[in-house]
């Protein structure tokens, strides 16, 4: 993730209140039943979604870009006595080699917000289909219900904050923003540059036509958990 792009709302690695947290873990859990199931979790992280899922039974892979969360996640595993498998890569590039099949396919965390561009989201849908075995389901954190409601509220407007250290930028013709830190703030540019880090703020209809069009039904709102599941075409979610 380049330099602009790496803000604590997207490299938080708690990025919801424990409570929130915990509900989401448990919700997934929920989903993927008690029966040990193969899951992928995309942008890993330190574990945060990762360990708890290993801990269960279930046999997890994860995938990341940045190295060193990498480094803590396998010293955690480690420290526990688990494993898991784990690989650095960008999970919209190409996936590696006989990754295999997968009963879930989870991107949590606020990650999926870097998926801007429609396009490639559903690019990158359809290659999550490929690898989703019958009955299995792609689960991601229920964006336009977290913050669509505090944007109509009038937060995440455009502006500088206070301390004059962040910058939040709007497109002018889409759900599409940026957010600039430190030297990256610029008072007078309030457009999306090039250098800028472009991110989505998802809308149900733009998800769910998204899903369609990949192969996938719903999105499905688990609304306790603040989850989004997502199973292929003509399944329902568990609950």
């Amino acid at each position: 993730m380049s330099d602009d792009a790496a803000h604590a709302w997207l490299l938080d690695q708690q990025p919801f209140d424990d409570a929130d947290s915990e509900a989401q873990l448990r919700g997934l859990l929920a989903v993927l039943g008690s029966a040990p199931k193969r899951v992928l979790d995309l942008g890993c992280g330190v574990g945060r979604v990762l360990l708890p899922l290993v801990r269960a039974g279930h046999e997890v892979v994860g995938i990341d870009r940045e190295p060193t969360l990498l480094e803590s996640c396998a010293e955690s595993l480690a420290d526990e006595g688990l494993k898991a498998k784990l690989l650095e890569g960008d999970f919209l590039g190409r996936w590696p080699a006989k990754l295999g099949r997968f009963d879930a396919i989870c991107c949590l965390g606020n990650t999926f917000v870097t998926v801007w561009d429609v396009d490639i989201a559903i690019e990158f849908l359809e290659v999550v289909v490929a690898h989703l075995e019958p009955g299995g389901a792609f689960v991601l954190d229920d964006l336009p219900h977290e913050y669509w409601p505090e944007l109509i509220e009038g937060n995440w407007l455009s502006g500088i904050s206070e301390d004059g250290q962040s910058q939040l930028v709007w497109a002018s013709h889409d759900a599409v923003f940026t957010i600039r830190h430190g030297d990256a703030v610029d008072p007078k540019c309030w457009t999306i540059r090039a250098s800028d880090t472009p991110l989505r703020l998802w809308t149900s209809g733009a998800l769910r036509l998204a899903a369609r069009l990949a192969g996938l039904s719903g999105p499905h709102c688990q609304a306790e958990s603040k989850l989004l599941i997502m199973p292929l075409a003509g399944k329902r979610p568990r609950t």
